[in-house]
Parts: C-alpha cells; sequence; structure tokens
C-alpha cells in the first residue's frame, strides 16, 4: 500500500491539491538511490507508525529550509519505506540528517531518495497562481484540481471532459505554469456533503507535504 499526501481547498465547483495524487513504486528516470538497504521488521502497526514518524520529520524538513530540492514523499508500507523525491541527492541526504537530529529516533534508514525534475520551491508558486485564476473564474474552462505529480514531474491538472482537449484551456494553463510540463485529465467538482462549497483562499491551503 502506498499513501500520498496531499493540500486542498473546496470552493464551489473547485478542489485544488498540492502534493503527490497518485502511487509510484518505480524508479523516477535518473534511477534510485537508497540511503540504506535496511528494511523494516515487527508488526505491521509497529511498521506503519514508524513510517509515518519518519514521513512527518522528511516533510517538515521539506517544506521548510530544503524547500529548493525537495518535491514530494510516498510511503510506501508494503515495501517498508518512504520515498523522498528530490532534484539533488546530497541535498536530499542533508534533509535525511536535519530529519534525524529534529526527530532523534527515526528510522532514516527506511528513506529512498528518487529524483524529482522539479522541487516544491518551483512548483507551488505556478500551482497558486493556477488557483487564483480558477478562484477567480478567469480561465476558458473549469479546472477542479492542480497539484504537484507524484514524482514531482509537473503539474497535474483536473477539469472537465472538454477541458481535457482544450487549446485554449492549455495556453492559459501553461502561460501560469512557467515553463513547468502539465497534464490535463478529466474529473469532477468536489462537493461539501450538504451540497454546499467552503472557499478557501490559496494563501490559507495547508502546509503539509
Amino acid at each position: 500500500m502506498t499513501r500520498t499526501h496531499a493540500m486542498a481547498i473546496r470552493p464551489a465547483a473547485l478542489l485544488l491539491v498540492i502534493g503527490a495524487l497518485s502511487a509510484c513504486g518505480s524508479t523516477a528516470p535518473g534511477g534510485a538511490a537508497p540511503a540504506t538497504s535496511a528494511s523494516p521488521s515487527g508488526s505491521d502497526a509497529l511498521i506503519h507508525a514508524a513510517l509515518t514518524d519518519l514521513e512527518s520529520a522528511l516533510g517538515e524538513q521539506g517544506r521548510g529550509p530544503f524547500k529548493d530540492t525537495f518535491g514530494t514523499l510516498q510511503m510506501d508500507a508494503q515495501g517498508g519505506h518512504v520515498v523522498l523525491f528530490a532534484t539533488d541527492d546530497a541535498r536530499a541526504r542533508a534533509l535525511i540528517g536535519a530529519a534525524a537530529a529534529a526527530h532523534p529516533g527515526i528510522e532514516t534508514g527506511w528513506t529512498v531518495i528518487r529524483h524529482s525534475a522539479y522541487a516544491r520551491a518551483t512548483v507551488d508558486p505556478a500551482i497558486e497562481r493556477i488557483g487564483n485564476a480558477a478562484l477567480a473564474q478567469s480561465l476558458p474552462l473549469p479546472v477542479y484540481s492542480a497539484g504537484l505529480a507524484s514524482d514531482a514531474s509537473g503539474i497535474k491538472i483536473t477539469t472537465t471532459k472538454e477541458g481535457t482537449t482544450s487549446m485554449e484551456l492549455s495556453a492559459a494553463i501553461r502561460k501560469l505554469s512557467d515553463g513547468i510540463p502539465v497534464v490535463f485529465i478529466e474529473g469532477a467538482p468536489i462537493k461539501n456533503f450538504d451540497g454546499t462549497a467552503e472557499m478557501v483562499p490559496p494563501s490559507a491551503w495547508p502546509t503539509h507535504a
């Protein structure tokens, strides 16, 4: 089982997501660079708790002093590791060391480093620009979500069926993405259970990885 993290807002007919949106258990282009070959053992509950602690500690550093290299995280509970996507291996190892220093006892040996094309410092501002445009309804067609690809290789946009092939929407989004690759998929609006929607500006988005 692989777990991913996301950030979200719930405006009318709009859910904007930052972070990893799907699982990726294979080696990313450029190869994998394991921090160590150690594997966890013990009960599933203890392993999951340890992986959760590790993931939280890595994310804390990635969102902070290492945002220049940090892409995203993926927990692979079945494989017994947390995948750290980063643009630079040396900086990724420094991130792991900083996480260990801040949280003694975490199982940093269960971290696997994989290369990502983009860091959060680069992608987050582009996603926020897309979010602001969607909230302002200034895009040619609705955008329901905008988030970091699961391997931090670009931006994933959820829109209408028409939007997935719209040249106008593609051009508008690519102007806001500042050269970051964008993939469009068909989706649907996300509404609250009572049919209403909560409007939250991008500046108030959650900040977990």
